[in-house]
């Protein structure tokens, strides 16, 4: 009994702990998703199981089957536990993010609602776990691991309902028979109750999936208007960090070459000077279409603040890099913009570092870029220049 105290005080404090890492739930992945899935299935199992076992000899339990729902809990306990445990060592690979949350969904919604069977298959509680399933699971993760993950607690409902109607399995076994309702009932009260919950079920999820549609397309619109620059339409510095981040994850592990440029447009402040602002933007807007023509599919540009671009080379040597950097210095210098009848022309000076050299910190690649673009510019402007070696900094810089 007191090793159940503890473990259940254990399970209090690490929910709580979670709940405060997992306050922004939603921007998880599907795995980091699941490990909070599988912790609350472990809270919830062991507390129904404590609940059971402080009140084993209540009169109206079935005391005969109830040793075999125990069996089945400390059965979901350990499961839940491993897929817990199991959630650590997965890697964020595209079929583990896919697969590993219909497992963990699946298993949650089945397990509940065989705990919705032993209660009573048309009690309160078993609603409440199989709307509460499918809501909690379309608002975490995509709709088809949700339709995939939920299958299991549908099928245990309607195959445990048509049972228990052709009386091949008790209604309700974790109480004495016909204690929920009487015997000549029984049979009427499920299939009303079952037909009930259908109807309004599929209502009141068509309603939430209309709901879930207007909030995702409102959220993705706000997400869009925070990680793009509005003049440019590509990423700002915020949209660019992030992007550098999921870049960085996918190829630290396997050392693949990884590298950043700056750019930084040539005499930007005459051309605002002698043309106005608006002319300005104009160029702003040319070289980032230039660059989104140029630079390959793999590739990714934002604008870093002004007239500074950064750029994005995944799975990219050095020298392969200058190359394509070479192909978008030109395009740019050989490009015409025709503003208010004149033609204005301009330049744009590069600075490219390596993660072989530098590293994966974005820190250290935006140093050494930054380091490299202020060579380009010493050296006349319009070039590339490329660190070959390890640069160290003695002082701190905006980039921190």
């Amino acid at each position: 009994m007191r090793i159940h105290k503890l473990m259940f005080t254990w399970l209090l404090s690490r929910f709580n702990r979670m709940n405060q890492g997992y306050a922004h739930l939603l921007e998880l992945n599907n795995i980091q998703k699941s490990r909070a899935v599988s912790l609350i299935l472990i809270f919830f199992h062991t507390f129904f199981c404590l609940l059971l076992i402080t009140n084993y000899h209540y009169e109206i339990l079935n005391t005969v089957i109830l040793p075999l729902i125990l069996l089945c809990l400390y059965i979901y306990i350990s499961i839940s536990i491993i897929l817990f445990i199991l959630s650590y060592y997965l890697k964020s690979t595209p079929k583990n993010e896919y697969y590993f949350p219909i497992l963990c969904i699946g298993f949650y919604s089945s397990s509940l609602m065989s705990i919705g069977y032993f209660t009573g298959i048309m009690s309160i509680v078993t609603g409440v776990f199989t709307i509460g399933s499918i809501f909690s699971g379309l608002l975490l993760f995509d709709r088809k691991i949700v339709i995939w993950g939920t299958l299991p607690c549908l099928l245990i409902l309607y195959i445990s309902s048509i049972l228990n109607i052709l009386n091949i399995i008790p209604y309700a076994p974790i109480y004495r028979p016909y204690t929920l309702v009487s015997q000549s009932m029984q049979t009427y009260m499920i299939v009303l109750n079952l037909g009930i919950s259908t109807f309004v079920g599929t209502i009141l999820l068509g309603l939430f999936n209309a709901c879930l549609d207007r909030w995702t397309a409102r959220e993705q619109d706000q997400r869009t208007l925070m990680i793009l620059d509005p003049l440019t339409q590509i990423l700002n510095r915020r949209g660019f960090s992030e992007k550098f981040e999921k870049i960085k994850n996918n190829s630290a592990p396997h050392q693949l070459p990884l590298c950043i440029a700056l750019l930084d447009i040539d005499c930007f402040k005459k051309i605002n000077d002698q043309y106005g602002h608006d002319c300005g933007d104009e160029v702003l807007k040319t070289i980032a279409q230039i660059l989104l023509l140029t630079l390959r599919q793999q590739d990714f540009i934002g604008r870093f603040g002004g007239e500074e671009f950064v750029i994005i080379l995944s799975n990219t040597k050095i020298i392969t890099a200058k190359k394509i950097l070479e192909r978008c210095r030109k395009a740019i210098e050989n490009y015409a913009l025709i503003y208010k009848g004149t033609t204005i022309r301009f330049t744009a000076s590069f600075g490219l570092c390596s993660s072989v050299q530098q590293g994966y910190q974005q820190r250290d690649l935006l140093l050494a870029a930054d380091q490299m673009l202020y060579q380009a510019k010493s050296f006349g402007r319009n070039c590339i220049q490329v660190a070959h070696q390890k640069i160290n900094y003695q002082t701190d810089s905006s980039f921190s």
